[in-house]
C-alpha cells in the first residue's frame, strides 16, 4: 500500500473483519485483524485518524484480555491512555486492565484499579475498603466448607 489514504481504507477493512470475527466469537482471529489494521496506520494516526485508532485499540484490547495474551493487552492499554483525548476514552482498556488483574489471581491490586477509576469518575469507596475486605472474608468462610464440586454443581436459583 503507497498511498496513505489507502492504509486507512485497509486499517477500516481490517477493523469491519475484526468486529465480524467478535460476533462469531472467533476472537483469535478478531485480534489478527484488529493487529493487522493496526499496522497499517501511519505515524501520526492518533492525531490524523483518532476515532479509527481508538476503536482498533481497543477492541484488540479486549481479544487479547480474552485470548489470555496478558502481553499485547498491557501494550495496547498503553496506547490508549497514552493518546485517548479524554478518560471516557480510555474507560474501556481500564476495565478490561481491571478484569486482566483479576484473571491473574492479582484480585488486591484488580480492586485498587478499579477504586482508583471509580474515584476519577466521582465515586468515593475507598472509605468502604474495610468492610468489602470484610465481605470478601465472610465470603471465603462460607464457602470453605464446601468442596469445587459442589458449588460447580449447585443447581442456579
Amino acid at each position: 500500500v503507497q498511498e496513505k489514504s489507502q492504509n486507512v481504507i485497509v486499517a477500516n477493512l481490517n477493523l469491519q473483519a475484526g468486529k465480524k470475527a467478535m460476533e462469531m466469537s472467533d476472537f483469535v482471529a478478531a485480534y489478527s485483524f484488529f493487529d493487522n489494521g493496526i499496522s497499517f496506520l501511519r505515524k501520526k494516526h492518533w492525531e490524523e485518524h483518532y476515532a479509527l485508532s481508538l476503536e482498533l485499540f481497543d477492541l484488540a484490547a479486549k481479544c487479547a484480555l480474552t485470548n489470555s495474551d496478558y502481553t499485547s493487552l498491557k501494550l495496547l492499554s498503553e496506547q490508549v491512555i497514552a493518546h485517548g483525548r479524554s478518560y471516557e476514552d480510555k474507560l474501556s482498556v481500564m476495565y478490561v486492565s481491571t478484569c486482566a488483574l483479576a484473571f491473574s489471581f492479582r484480585l488486591p491490586e484488580s480492586i485498587e484499579q478499579g477504586l482508583d477509576v471509580l474515584a476519577n469518575l466521582g465515586i468515593e469507596l475507598r472509605g468502604m475498603g474495610t468492610s468489602m475486605e470484610a465481605c470478601v472474608q465472610e465470603t471465603k468462610d462460607l464457602l470453605s466448607v464446601y468442596t469445587d464440586d459442589e458449588i460447580l454443581n449447585t443447581r442456579r436459583m
